[in-house]
């Protein structure tokens, strides 16, 4: 991937990718017809068959955590509506992960054409997303997407928490998604902290499993300042990200995000080496190709609208 961003261009990219898993639906396109939103739709179309191709293969309860797990495609898709339904802006089927209808029981066509965000509430009655109705006063009042898509996290990882319950080997899986719901945790405190949004509202918001990050811990970050993470996080595994974190809250519109999944992304790195032959190793490559199409993404986008090399390389996650 390192070598992929120094390329330059968009064919010199196409050209490497021609050797790699890509190839079969890049060598459809017309050389012309070449162009980041194209590729996107590609490299999306390959993550979303990984993830599928793996839940086919497996078997029993193994099956049903890695289609669970794979419902993560189908809440980045309902994110994305929130946040163009939030920004009155329109939203169609080639802005959303390229989800087929016999991997979903949610109506995306129908979301996207919906007026509203109470519409969208509205179509979700009968999905495990029914919940989010209640969360539509407090996004009304705060005016912040964030309350929608905090709940989408929370119904997530429980259903995944659940089934993860039922494997009989879920040691070093359990440590990933524990890390992830650690993340994303910290990642929705310090984001709403940085909105000034009242404590007990961020604790109402936060994912209920505790992993690393106690239920204390949370509670004190919570009602802590941002220039006390550091200390309240001091002896976990997060200490050193806490700093990182703070620092990006000092910039102007800091985007948490980017950083918080350059660590899971690292985890998940790491855990490929150590995990070889147990099922924590299918999740693990799971996460590094969902990073590898993100960089993916970024780096054709950055090449399309001539984004320098140093921007560029802030902005992947590798």
């Amino acid at each position: 991937m390192r070598a992929i961003a120094k390329l330059r261009s968009l064919s010199e990219v196409t050209d490497q990718l021609l050797r790699s898993d890509y190839s079969a639906e890049i060598s459809k396109l017309p050389r012309e017809e070449v162009d980041s939103v194209r590729l996107e739709r590609i490299f999306l179309k390959t993550l979303v068959e990984r993830y599928f191709t793996l839940a086919r293969d497996a078997r029993g309860k193994a099956r049903e955590f890695i289609e669970t797990f794979a419902t993560r495609i189908e809440v980045e898709n309902l994110k994305r509506i929130l946040r163009a339904k939030h920004a009155k802006e329109k939203i169609e089927e080639h802005n959303l992960m390229p989800l087929g209808r016999e991997y979903t029981l949610v109506n995306f066509p129908a979301l996207m054409k919906a007026e509203n965000i109470d519409e969208v509430a509205s179509l979700l009655r009968e999905t495990v997303y029914a919940s989010i109705g209640e969360r539509l006063d407090t996004y009304a009042r705060t005016g912040l997407p964030t309350i929608l898509e905090s709940f989408l996290d929370v119904t997530y990882f429980g259903r995944v928490w659940e089934k993860l319950g039922r494997l009989p080997d879920r040691k070093d899986l359990e440590w990933l998604i524990g890390e992830e719901i650690d993340l994303r945790n910290l990642q929705l405190i310090f984001t709403l902290k940085m909105r000034d949004v009242a404590p007990r509202l961020i604790e109402e918001l936060s994912i209920p499993i505790f992993y690393r990050l106690r239920n204390s811990i949370i509670r004190r970050l919570v009602q802590g300042g941002l220039d006390d993470a550091p200390g309240i996080l001091a002896g976990t595994s997060y200490d050193s990200l806490a700093d990182e974190i703070l620092r990006k809250t000092k910039e102007p519109a800091a985007n948490l995000e980017a950083l918080i999944i350059r660590r899971l992304y690292q985890d998940a790195s790491s855990a490929l080496g150590n995990l070889f032959l147990e099922f924590g190793y299918v999740v693990s490559y799971l996460l590094v190709c969902e990073r590898e199409a993100k960089d993916l993404v970024t780096i054709t986008t950055a090449l399309d609208l001539g984004i320098s090399e140093d921007e560029l390389q802030r902005r992947l996650v590798f």
